[in-house]
């Protein structure tokens, strides 16, 4: 999976998906303008995978309609839900549908 910004202004991505263990979501990313990072190395195994994109603020850039757990700094999080209860971030992620390609690569546009 590899996220492309082509915005004017840094951002920072954090990423989610299925496994065996639950949902996965981790991060951060930071991807500066007109520039392309690899988020995950391995060929994806999942049809669905879930963004969060804030800027150098931490203000959320892209809304989706899912719910995942976040924290400030660098993470690996497993399951999506109670995210206060345990001390982390509720964050919205939007879906991308990969239809079960190997690869795919994401253009991040909101200017």
């Amino acid at each position: 999976m590899r996220v492309c910004n082509g915005s004017v202004d840094l951002v920072n991505v954090a990423i989610g998906y299925e496994t065996d263990e639950g949902i996965r979501t981790e991060g951060w990313w930071t991807i500066t303008s007109n520039a392309c990072s690899q988020v995950l190395q391995e060929p994806l195994k999942s049809a669905g995978y879930y963004l969060h994109v804030a800027d150098g603020f931490g203000e959320g850039r892209l809304v989706g309609d899912i719910t995942l757990c976040i924290r400030e700094e660098k993470f690996v999080v497993y399951d999506g839900d109670q995210c206060w209860q345990r001390g982390l971030i509720e964050a919205d992620f939007f879906q991308i549908e990969t239809g079960g390609a190997e690869d795919w690569t994401v253009l991040l546009s909101y200017d």
